[in-house]
């Protein structure tokens, strides 16, 4: 199968041992209560390959140019299509207000970003950068957005612009800021939801690692200390953790981080959430990546292969914040990824009765 984008490793069962799942449980449930409660309804938006065929692959890349986005409700049911333009729309991400939904398709051969509502409406593109733009991530407060730069042959950069909604012009490097001006390579920005930080992964110290800076890239800060490569860093809705991909046992599994972390090498808190080695695969192991925690901090959606792992076709996943209880929400035809949570508006809530409207749990939709 065609591979647009770098390929790891990952598998099947989860065997964290049950005091750390103990006490992971009380950390992430004190984390969803302090959560605010926002309007409207918990939604997963992600591409997908389903509507397409590439001979002689069983499915198509879900990084290919036939990915559409789609979106879901927490539980995988009520799964709609919300592009129909058979070009690449990948890396989206909700607003905060779940009013609008940024992602990134080509223009010209370039990736730039581009905002839609979440039924698919109101489509305009929001950047012109001369090496493309990727991976948007909205402020907390909605009015900025930060991305990566895809430069193929140098190194990407990480830039935050203006989040104009009302369309008023595309933007250009010049109307952004670089916040890692930096030889090396940075990507995949995540906005802490306090505001404050920016965790990115870097190779400036050689591997891939995470990193975090302040939120006008002053004092890059080192998390992560290790001979394998950590990559695509969400934050917990506190702020106090971060979620990440890594190949650590020779393949993707996800991990979680303590965001207290000071000095390299510290890794305080660190714990594996995903556990899938298989010893019978003969193509590579299976891949758990790109996790994205829930606004309301229960749970955790990410992609894995685990389920086709020889064909290596992703599908996505969620589990409790603590690693338990994951399951599939995706399934054959085509390859589902790049999940993104969200909070799709709910119109039909008056003003006051949205100030108060709390965030679904457990089972609901």
């Amino acid at each position: 199968m065609t591979q647009l984008l770098t390929r790891w490793g990952a598998k099947s069962a989860f065997r964290a041992p049950f005091t750390i799942a103990v006490a992971l449980s009380i950390s992430w449930a004190a984390a969803a209560a302090a959560a605010q409660a926002v309007p409207g309804h918990l939604k997963i938006v992600f591409s997908s390959t389903r509507d397409y065929s590439c001979p002689p692959d069983p499915v198509c890349d879900v990084a290919s140019n036939n990915a559409e986005l789609y979106i879901m409700n927490r539980n995988g049911s009520d799964q709609t299509r919300i592009t129909d333009d058979n070009v690449l729309e990948f890396g989206a991400a909700w607003s905060p207000d779940g009013t609008k939904i940024a992602y990134y398709s080509p223009v010209s051969g370039q990736p730039q970003i581009f905002l839609m509502n979440p039924d698919g409406t109101g489509q305009m593109q929001l950047t012109n950068f001369h090496n493309g733009a990727q991976f948007p991530h909205w402020s907390p407060d909605g009015t900025q957005i930060v991305l990566q730069t895809h430069t193929p042959v140098t190194a990407r950069e990480i830039y935050v612009i203006p989040a104009n909604v009302d369309g008023t012009g595309l933007l250009t490097e010049t109307n952004g800021t670089n916040l890692t001006n930096n030889p090396a390579d940075d990507a995949r920005p995540a906005w802490s939801r306090d505001g404050s930080r920016i965790a990115f992964m870097s190779n400036r110290d050689g591997n891939y690692e995470i990193y975090v800076m302040n939120a006008d890239g002053s004092d890059p800060l080192r998390l992560t200390c290790d001979s394998a490569d950590d990559r695509a860093p969400e934050w917990s809705p506190d702020s106090s953790h971060i979620v990440f991909q890594s190949d650590r046992p020779g393949h993707r599994e996800i991990y979680v981080l303590d965001a207290a972390n000071t000095t390299c090498g510290g890794e305080i808190g660190l714990t594996r959430l995903t556990n899938t080695d298989c010893s019978t695969c003969t193509t590579g192991e299976p891949r758990n990546q790109n996790p994205f925690w829930s606004p309301d901090g229960s749970q955790i959606a990410f992609e894995s292969d685990r389920v086709n792992p020889e064909l290596q076709i992703l599908q996505v996943w969620v589990m409790n914040a603590d690693g338990t209880n994951q399951k599939a929400l995706t399934s054959l035809p085509g390859e589902n990824g790049q999940p993104g949570w969200g909070l799709e508006a709910d119109d039909s809530l008056s003003p006051s009765a949205q100030n108060t409207h709390a965030v679904l749990t457990g089972g609901a939709l």
